[in-house]
């Protein structure tokens, strides 16, 4: 079997230039066996979850190496900079009821499904990691029509399945699990679907000011790498602003912030949450135009 690469980061998810690549098998290697100060910053994921306090968890991850299996990149961790995918897809079940029903499901989804690489626990201990096996894709639509068939057919009935694993650039954690579960050969999820979307209602024609629009939103949203709600707020009200003013209309507005926020490395990692909240102030800020 042909070795499968694939890019690593720098603890500090804020620098999204791969570190350099890996091989699966030194993957597993660095989640069974991790050096001794990796081992603590886990045993102290750990207690944060335990303890509640996310806030926590959240900075303790950014200390740990992240991975890409999905894509190979050069440049920068975004989807313009892609070069190559993998035939890695991960998978991520997140928050599960405990500890000992995180271990159980580990074992249950390696033993119901031959197309997984390997299943292993995740940092804190209450969530489960799996990578899948699929034909290689074209590109990001074809990607995400396995995710989006294993999500419609197999995966979406589980609790705690995270859905966010369908943009291949998100990172992926490093994690410690002794016990991780891998095979040398798994079968591959060839199944597809992509959601069926109905054609587009004809728009009243705004000006030709769309393209300068784009341009200035998209400086403000390429400018965030933290601390990402207050600034999208921001962008998002402007964004209305132009849109109250005739420049471009609340679909297409819509549709450009959504698309900015997945090319975003910080925002993709929640894009539903911070999708939701620019649609909103996109809605609020059409009441305050904002002329070019």
């Amino acid at each position: 079997m042909t070795p499968i690469y694939f890019p690593y980061y720098a603890a500090d998810i804020k620098k999204s230039k791969p570190l350099g690549v890996l091989t699966l098998n030194q993957f597993y290697r660095s989640i069974s066996a991790p050096k001794r100060s990796i081992q603590d910053i886990y045993k102290r994921i750990s207690k944060a979850e335990i303890d509640g306090d996310m806030g926590l968890k959240a900075t303790l991850k950014t200390q740990l190496y992240s991975f890409t299996p999905a894509v190979t990149i050069k440049g920068r961790r975004r989807y313009a900079d892609i070069t190559s995918f993998t035939g890695l897809l991960p998978l991520d079940f997140d928050h599960l009821p405990s500890r000992d029903y995180a271990k159980q499901f580990k074992y249950f989804l390696f033993e119901t499904y031959p197309f997984l690489h390997a299943v292993w626990l995740s940092a804190s201990g209450a969530g489960v990691r799996a990578l899948a096996s699929i034909p290689s894709a074209h590109d990001i639509d074809d990607f995400k029509s396995y995710f989006n068939a294993l999500d419609r057919l197999e995966m979406g009935q589980y609790v705690g399945f995270d859905r966010a694993t369908q943009n291949p650039v998100l990172p992926l954690f490093l994690s410690y699990d002794s016990a991780i579960l891998t095979r040398d050969s798994p079968t591959t999820w060839t199944d597809q679907y992509t959601p069926i979307t109905s054609p587009p209602l004809i728009q009243y024609k705004y000006d030709d000011n769309a393209p300068r629009v784009e341009k200035i939103i998209s400086r403000l949203i390429n400018r965030i790498i933290d601390n990402g709600h207050p600034q999208l707020r921001a962008a998002a009200f402007s964004l209305g602003g132009y849109v109250g003013a005739g420049h471009i209309s609340q679909p297409d507005a819509n549709v450009m912030i959504e698309k900015l926020i997945h090319s975003n490395a910080y925002l993709s990692q929640k894009p539903a949450v911070y999708v939701r909240t620019a649609k909103e102030m996109i809605a609020k800020g059409m009441g305050s135009p904002l002329y070019l």
